[in-house]
């Protein structure tokens, strides 16, 4: 989906379901102070060849992998907190849990916004 004022170009991402779920894919200012070369990168993705390649879905799987949710999920992950742990106990010689470092990490660190997840 695409909304344009003329000035801001936004171009949403919908997933299907009860409830549709829409998420911003990408964001253009042709006003803003963004370089001329980045609008015009970003304009792209809406050309009518692109849309046909469907270009911007590679751009929505990129944008979803790395969004602040999927990245928290996998900082989160058992995996990777594991090898925190190995970590801290190799600099430190201080052992502690999986559990604990999630818990810090969540509380001290994690953007408010994302610690009710």
């Amino acid at each position: 989906m695409i909304l344009t004022n003329g000035q801001v170009w936004q171009a949403y991402h919908l997933t299907g379901g009860l409830p549709v779920i829409v998420n911003l894919a990408f964001e253009i200012d042709l006003l803003g102070p963004e370089p001329l070369e980045e609008k015009a990168d970003k304009m792209f993705f809406l050309h009518r060849e692109a849309l046909k390649r469907r270009r911007i879905d590679e751009l929505w799987k990129h944008r979803a992998a790395t969004s602040p949710d999927a990245l928290l999920d996998i900082i989160l992950s058992d995996s990777v907190l594991d090898v925190i742990r190995k970590e801290i106990k190799r600099n430190t010689g201080i052992t502690t849990t999986v559990q604990t470092l999630a818990a810090v990490i969540r509380t001290e660190i994690v953007d408010p916004k994302l610690r009710n997840r």
